[in-house]
């Protein structure tokens, strides 16, 4: 066995900042504080914008493409006992991973168009007919019960990993390192310009959603 950096760092703080984002999103949804919600809102569409980019163009096992997402590689996963030599996720941590970016997605989507029946609306709400706002609404509710039951799954998943098999996930999250099999190669770290580029284009994405906004 060795250690090598699986996760690079704007994966790492990708992650954290999204904790702390939906926790937040949470409260001040809970206590129909829209003053917070909304910039908060804004915040985490940034957040799931860049992890989209970075999907594509970040550190090797941060890619999509290195997400063991075919059937078969889940029941193989299955049938060994939820064994995997992947440094990155494992195929049913792989599904679960596309599964929150999804709900997310539906989520921060429906926000944009959604109102609170009072005085405050999503950016994009006044682009659409009442009824169209009052079923994003609807479904904006419903998908977070759905997104939280999808993290709940995650933070229990968590737990038997950490417990019970003993794997280091937990830690690697905030390290960006694992231990892995002596023949697994270290990739090669990524060049941060291309995290600032995938910032700037979440970022620059969200401004204009707002300017639309007004």
């Amino acid at each position: 066995m060795k250690t090598i950096r699986v996760w690079d760092l704007p994966t790492r703080l990708f992650h954290w900042l999204l904790v702390l984002a939906i926790v937040a999103l949470w409260y001040t949804g809970t206590e129909a504080d829209m003053d917070k919600h909304l910039p908060l809102a804004y915040f985490t569409l940034a957040l799931l914008l860049f992890r989209i980019i970075w999907g594509f163009t970040g550190g090797f096992y941060s890619r999509f493409s290195a997400f063991p997402l075919r059937p078969s590689k889940a029941i193989s996963y299955i049938r060994s006992g939820l064994h995997s030599d992947e440094p990155g996720h494992n195929p049913l941590g792989s599904w679960s991973v596309i599964a929150m970016l999804l709900s997310l997605a539906v989520q921060l989507t429906t926000g944009l168009f959604a109102n609170d029946s009072i005085v405050t609306e999503g950016p994009l709400a006044h682009y659409v007919s009442n009824d169209f706002s009052d079923q994003m609404t609807s479904l904006h509710s419903l998908n977070f019960n759905i997104l939280l039951g999808l993290i709940m799954l995650h933070i229990a998943a968590i737990l038997f990993y950490t417990i019970v098999k003993r794997d280091d996930i937990l830690p690697s999250m905030i390290t960006g390192k694992r231990s892995v099999s002596a023949d697994i190669v270290e990739p090669v770290g990524r060049n941060p310009a291309y995290g600032v580029a995938a910032i700037t284009i979440a970022a620059g994405i969200v401004w204009l959603i707002t300017r639309l906004g007004t």
